[in-house]
């Protein structure tokens, strides 16, 4: 059951335990076969480094495969790999195609305290960190990597396949483009409310006290980063059933995040993307969306009916899916 959001309260605030990955380079804890019977893949868990703390990962690598390219997944703000990602994966692997999830560093199974802190530079430096990472193992083609980004780490994946050039190519979901259109959909009241509890969280960590955590997610009469009227069960319907994940993170997170605008990216980035795109996203700028990606011979742009968080889902989840394995299928023969 999901715990309700908490008003913010000073004092100390409960750590939440830090899950050990494990530190084997590959082992192999699940084999899967599809209905029909015909794929085959593996399921490994693996660790790599970034800024000094291992961060977890699972490779699926589809049976009998000879170097096949490699999909590396991230998920969204204050979200774990095993939220909503795994469906996707399985689709992936059960086609030939190897998948690399991974925990940003603070998240899941990945090591780094405080619990849930969201620094956008540090995640970026996670990605690059996965992807020098998957290079290094001999089952997978290193010449053939793709991005794969939802919500928040759509602007991860764009601004990394800008400044990598061993990606070949991006699938970004409902991408975040620019901290400014989230001070326009919070307002004037909320977005001064979120700075002044960020930097008195700041405070708290400079002077040694607990963190200050604000909800990620909740209804419109509710504080928390996202309030949109889909944004409560939205969101909280990608956490996994039984996780001890809860929806919080440090304040001082939003400060951060206040700084990053991934499109200023999309002008140096030299392979070709998939991006998706929901007409009923309260979330993403949809107008910045279209204006960089619709129309453009180096990119596809895919337009859903849905918001953004239903392509995990039912007959969104179908249509992408199948998007995304012939966008691929384009790319890597």
């Amino acid at each position: 059951m999901h715990q309700k959001n908490q008003s913010i309260k000073k004092g100390a605030v409960k750590k939440a335990p830090v899950k050990k990955a494990l530190a084997n380079k590959s082992i192999t804890v699940k084999k899967r076969t599809d209905r029909a019977g015909s794929t085959e893949f593996k399921i490994s868990s693996m660790n790599f480094q970034a800024g000094g703390l291992n961060c977890a990962g699972r490779l699926y690598l589809p049976a009998g495969a000879k170097k096949p390219p490699v999909i590396i997944m991230g998920n969204g703000i204050g979200l774990e790999m095993g939220f909503g990602l795994p469906l996707f994966a399985e689709e992936f692997a059960k086609k030939g195609y190897a998948v690399f999830l991974f925990d940003y560093r603070y998240y899941g199974e990945s090591e780094g305290e405080p619990r849930h802190l969201f620094f956008p530079r540090r995640q970026l430096k996670d990605w690059a960190g996965a992807v020098e990472f998957v290079r290094t193992l001999d089952k997978i083609d290193a010449d053939r990597i793709c991005l794969w980004g939802y919500s928040f780490s759509g602007g991860h994946v764009l601004a990394t396949a800008a400044s990598n050039n061993h990606i070949k190519a991006f699938i970004a979901h409902m991408p975040y483009m620019d901290s400014l259109f989230i001070f326009k959909i919070n307002g004037f009241k909320k977005t001064m409310k979120i700075s002044f509890t960020g930097y008195k969280d700041l405070l708290f960590s400079i002077t040694g006290k607990e963190p200050l955590n604000i909800p990620i997610a909740g209804k419109p009469d509710e504080f928390a980063i996202m309030n949109t009227p889909e944004a409560s069960l939205g969101y909280l319907s990608l956490v996994t059933s039984g996780s001890d994940w809860k929806n919080e993170m440090p304040a001082r997170s939003m400060l951060a995040a206040s700084f990053f605008r991934p499109f200023k990216s999309i002008a140096r980035i030299k392979c070709r993307g998939l991006v998706v795109r929901g007409d009923k996203d309260s979330i993403t700028d949809n107008d910045l969306v279209d204006k960089y990606f619709e129309g453009k011979e180096q990119f596809e742009l895919l337009k859903l009916t849905c918001g953004h968080f239903e392509i995990f889902k039912g007959e969104y989840f179908k249509q992408t899916v199948t998007a995304e394995l012939r966008f691929l299928k384009s790319v890597f023969g």
